[in-house]
Formats: C-alpha cells, sequence, structure tokens
C-alpha cells in the first residue's frame, strides 16, 4: 500500500472511528505509562497513540515518533502541537533512529505486517527498549474478515486483491513465536475485535470499505467498475438491515527480559 494523501486522509478518517478510540485505549492500558517515562511510538501515522502517550508520561517525559511518511508526521505534529516533549523523526521499524536501551515503553500499532523483514524489526524493538521495558505490539488478521454481501463471488475476488496490501496479512498467528526467538517474554495476549452489525458510514467498517475499494483496482483482474459496485452493494445491504462485518485484531504485550548476575 502507498501512504497517498489519499490514503492517508482515509486512514485519518479511520482513526477517528469509536472502534480506533478503543483500541486506543486498550493500547494505553496495556503500556500503563509512568509519568516521566521515555516512550517509543513506531510508524506513529496521524499521531493519535503519540498524543495520548504524551499526557500520559507528562513533560517530565518524553514520546519519540517514528514514521517513514513525511505527512503522517506533519499531521502528528500538528496534533502533538504544544508538547514540547514529543519528538519526531523520519525512519523505519528495521533501522530505529533510537539509542539501545534507551525507552521504557514502545507501541507499534498495525504497522508489522507492512515491513517485509518482521524478525529484523523486533531485533531492532529489542535493541531500543531498556531491560524490563515492555511493548504493545497490534496486528490484524486480515483472513479473519466475515463481510456480508449479495454477490459473495465479487467479494471474494475483491478481498483477495486486498490481500496485496501488506506482506504479512495473517501476522498475529504467527508473531508469538517471533517474539520470544527475538528476546522477547510474553506477559498478555488479547483480542481487539471490530464487530459492525448496523450500518453508518462513519463506522470503521464503512470507511475500510472506501478504502479496500480505493486500492483494489488494476489488481487481480479487478476493475474500477467491480470496485465501485462493490461499494453500491455493500451500501444497499446496510441499508436493508443486513449489515455484518467482524474483523480481529490481536494485542500483545511483550517485556525485554531482565538479565540478573
Amino acid at each position: 500500500m502507498q501512504f497517498d494523501d489519499g490514503t492517508i486522509q482515509r486512514l485519518e478518517s479511520i482513526y477517528q472511528t469509536s472502534e480506533a478510540a478503543i483500541r486506543r485505549k486498550a493500547v494505553l492500558d496495556a503500556l500503563n505509562l509512568k509519568r516521566g517515562e521515555c516512550s517509543l511510538d513506531i510508524g506513529t501515522g496521524p499521531g493519535f497513540v503519540a498524543l495520548e502517550m504524551a499526557v500520559a508520561v507528562g513533560g517530565t517525559g518524553q514520546v519519540e515518533c517514528i514514521d517513514t511518511s513525511e505527512t503522517m508526521m506533519r499531521m502528528a505534529f500538528t496534533r502533538c502541537a504544544g508538547k514540547p516533549w514529543v519528538c519526531f523523526q523520519i525512519g523505519n521499524a528495521t533501522e530505529l533512529p533510537v539509542s539501545s536501551n534507551s525507552c521504557d515503553a514502545a507501541a507499534v500499532i498495525q504497522v508489522l505486517e507492512f515491513v517485509p523483514d518482521v524478525p529484523e524489526a523486533l531485533g531492532e524493538l529489542y535493541r531500543v527498549l531498556r531491560p524490563g521495558g515492555r511493548a504493545v505490539i497490534v496486528s490484524t488478521d486480515w483472513p479473519s474478515l466475515v463481510w456480508n454481501a449479495s454477490d459473495f463471488a465479487r467479494m471474494t475476488k475483491i478481498l483477495d486483491a486486498f490481500s496485496e496490501h501488506c506482506p504479512h496479512i495473517a501476522l498475529p498467528r504467527v508473531l508469538v513465536p517471533m517474539l520470544k526467538t527475538a528476546g522477547f517474554a510474553i506477559a498478555s495476549q488479547s483480542i481487539l475485535p471490530h464487530f459492525n452489525a448496523i450500518y453508518s458510514p462513519d463506522t470503521f467498517s464503512s470507511l475500510t470499505a472506501g478504502l479496500i475499494a480505493s486500492f483494489v483496482p488494476g489488481r487481480r483482474g479487478v476493475s474500477q467498475d467491480e470496485a465501485l459496485a462493490w461499494l453500491e452493494d455493500l451500501r444497499q445491504t446496510g441499508e436493508r438491515g443486513e449489515w455484518f462485518f467482524s474483523l480481529n485484531q490481536y494485542l500483545i504485550l511483550a517485556e525485554k527480559p531482565v538479565v540478573r548476575e
């Protein structure tokens, strides 16, 4: 997926949904940030998580925001205005511009599925955390998606084309073994279900439909007309009271062990 201006604006809208707010609360609850801590937001995007991290650690703390997109970083900078303890750097998950053993906590929210070399990214995450530091990782299991539509064959074709949007569409299923190999201890695992049974244009599912429809044309034989027809079918399904959407994300709290002599 190319994070152009159109995609970024769609993501901004998705991050403002109630479902995204619930996920952010789960992330912050799991991180349990303390005043004065140094925290890291890898793949900060438009800065929603970074802002809440900044409030949690306060002015005596620090939030390091890393993203590959300059547009995203500008949005995050604007969102975190007035909080000089939030810092911004362009970088990627496999080469973090952060000192070793310098962070108390890190958030990695829907990032690793886009990274070709996940073990390398986890090695970097391990490097920058202090012993005893913790990381919250959230990743989507896209094959878990259940979505009602009147044309099942077209829905299958659209979702098959959308599977090209990231290298790892089922990363949660193998992420815990990868984390353990990187040296982490697993403190907890939980599911973050996204479930919409009522149609509304401002829900996670409706906005995600627009994101998918903008991505799939030209992939695996999907035309622009097919993508638009799929969107219209979803809208009509919702207006008939037959909307059904379910997608599972998973939250893992991992810790860098303290090595005792």
